[in-house]
């Protein structure tokens, strides 16, 4: 019994107070970070049994420096393959107003669906983003609105590819406490072949804590099928 003591203690510690920041809507980036000397740790379980695992840290008030790894097959019978660690980064540049929205800058090197032959991912990294995050409209409706850069290797030529990006969450309180948020994001917006709709809802089951059921290529123009996941987000003090 004792030998639980010390991580329950330590998750009390850590849990003193609402501390969520939403530095994500599903895919997209937003202009929040996590707060100095907080943590930011983030499970994905998608199809296939696999785990992509993210941690970011608040090292300075304004900055987030983190990484994530993606174990594809790691729940489930078959050998699981570690694909290469990738980098995140973020700076929030302004903190915004009631008249204009926050804006940070980053970096996110993680892609999603690898492709074994190729050995790349089939949606690219967002790279280098620009994105500012503003409440509008009605309260507790934010919307996030970026673009970004990242670069691929075609006929032996490196190529530079903008994107843009759409998404928002809208909060339910009761009580001063989130309940249940919906969320919403129009991603890679450069073609219409290769833009992605994704939707979900998201969960407070405790203050620190938030469980997001999402869908992934609704209505997918790029023959991709329609996929559901399952992410489980925890932030606190370290």
């Amino acid at each position: 019994m004792k030998r639980f003591l010390g991580p329950l203690i330590l998750l009390c510690i850590c849990v003193t107070g609402n501390l969520f920041a939403y530095t994500d809507v599903i895919d997209v980036p937003t202009a929040e970070v996590v707060n100095y000397y907080t943590m930011d740790l983030n499970f994905r379980l998608y199809s296939g049994g696999g785990v992509l695992s993210r941690i970011n840290f608040g090292v300075l008030k304004r900055v987030n420096i983190g990484g994530s790894v993606d174990i594809d097959k790691l729940i489930g019978k078959e050998a699981p393959s570690i694909r290469p660690p990738a980098l995140n980064l973020k700076f929030r540049v302004f903190d915004g107003s009631q008249k204009f929205p926050a804006l940070a800058v980053g970096y996110s090197g993680q892609g999603y669906r690898y492709e074994e032959s190729s050995g790349t991912y089939l949606d690219r990294e967002k790279g280098l983003y620009f994105v500012g995050s503003i409440e509008a409209l009605t309260e507790g409706l934010w919307w996030h609105v970026g673009t970004n850069i990242n670069f691929t290797r075609e006929d032996n030529r490196d190529k530079s590819n903008f994107y843009a990006f759409l998404g928002f969450n809208y909060d339910i309180e009761e009580d001063n406490k989130k309940m249940l948020s919906f969320m919403a994001e129009y991603d890679n917006l450069n073609d219409l072949r290769n833009s992605r709709l994704n939707s979900g809802l998201r969960f407070f089951p405790a203050e620190n804590i938030h469980v997001d059921l999402s869908i992934k290529d609704i209505a997918s123009q790029h023959g991709f099928p329609t996929e559901r996941f399952l992410s489980i987000n925890y932030q606190g003090n370290f």
